[in-house]
């Protein structure tokens, strides 16, 4: 006669085969299991323990147990409602809990349901198809390239919104580029191109993955950003970087009548570092703030005013000024 067995849910071991991501477990081996059959003359079930312990401990709080911390039907559909209008997964959570004050819901069982959402939008498709087929579907102006190697693989993508590309030619003399590494889980350089508006203001020009961070790979992408100019003798003249010498040097070739600048606020933060290492400590907030009034002088002679009002605490940290 048929019967029903009951695990604890770390029972097992984990397979890391079977996932292609990295992930963690509660898997622990764990012994706990419950037998249970149905009496001969139906009117119960009897039930045995066939090993009452385990070897855990019980969660901290029951609101975090799986089971428990699932997302509701009308919890998942509002996931599914602001996901689709691009609301962070933070946001949602406050939006979930306002509707709910009793919610337990948590940040990654938000990220959970935007990942599974992006997969069954994405179908088939690589990421990279379904993020060239969005950007062709957006209207944005893109360029690819592959590798050398006769392979169909990617090595670099540059995108631009017409939007963004009616503000360049409208504000083309002052840009900013940086680049990082921690916007996507492959750890490819992302370039971002910004421009500045008569009032200071600034703007998305365009962006780049690229599969590594050497010259020729931004001499491709800002000979596709200099495409964008209409007037090809009205290009940038200042261009601000946080000097990566690749980039330095592709802009030199790309537009050598540009003016290339350091970002203050990078200069600032190698200031500190190094401040913090080789300057005492109970001078490193009065170093920090002549140097700021070193970069924000309003003319020559204040500028060496500043200067040397800097250089005096420094004397004994000679290395700090090197």
């Amino acid at each position: 006669m048929g019967g029903r067995c009951w695990n604890c849910q770390q029972s097992g071991k984990y397979d890391a085969s079977q996932s292609s991501t990295s992930t963690a477990s509660k898997k622990c081996n764990c012994p706990f299991k419950l037998r249970a059959t149905p009496s001969i003359d139906g009117s119960g079930w009897k039930v045995q323990v066939q090993c009452g312990v385990h070897n855990h401990g019980l969660p901290d709080q029951y609101a975090r147990h799986p089971r428990k911390a699932r997302l509701t039907a009308d919890e998942n559909k509002h996931v599914e409602e602001l996901t689709k209008r691009r609301v962070a997964p933070r946001n949602i959570v406050i939006s979930l809990k306002e509707k709910n004050p009793e919610s337990v819901v948590e940040a990654n069982q938000v990220y959970r349901k935007r990942n599974k959402l992006q997969k069954e939008e994405r179908g088939p498709r690589t990421e990279t198809q379904h993020l060239l087929q969005w950007l062709d579907d957006a209207n944005f102006v893109t360029w690819n390239r592959r590798r050398d190697d006769g392979s169909d693989v990617l090595s670099d993508i540059f995108w631009a919104h017409p939007d963004s590309i009616k503000l360049l030619n409208l504000f083309p003399i002052v840009l900013t580029m940086d680049y990082t590494y921690k916007t996507n889980k492959y750890r490819l350089p992302l370039l971002e191109i910004v421009g500045t508006t008569s009032t200071n203001l600034t703007f998305a020009v365009g962006f780049a993955y690229m599969e590594s961070e050497k010259t020729d790979n931004y001499r491709w992408a800002l000979e596709k950003l200099k495409g964008l100019f209409t007037k090809q003798d009205i290009l940038p003249r200042v261009i601000v970087t946080n000097r990566e010498l690749a980039l330095m040097n592709a802009i030199e070739f790309v537009f050598p009548n540009a003016v290339n600048l350091l970002c203050t606020w990078h200069v600032y933060k190698n200031v500190s570092t190094r401040c913090s290492v080789l300057v005492p400590k109970d001078m490193r907030d009065l170093v920090k703030k002549l140097w700021n009034n070193v970069v924000f002088s309003s003319n020559e002679v204040e500028y060496e005013l500043s200067l040397n009002e800097f250089e005096q605490p420094c004397v004994n940290s000679s290395k700090f000024l090197d």
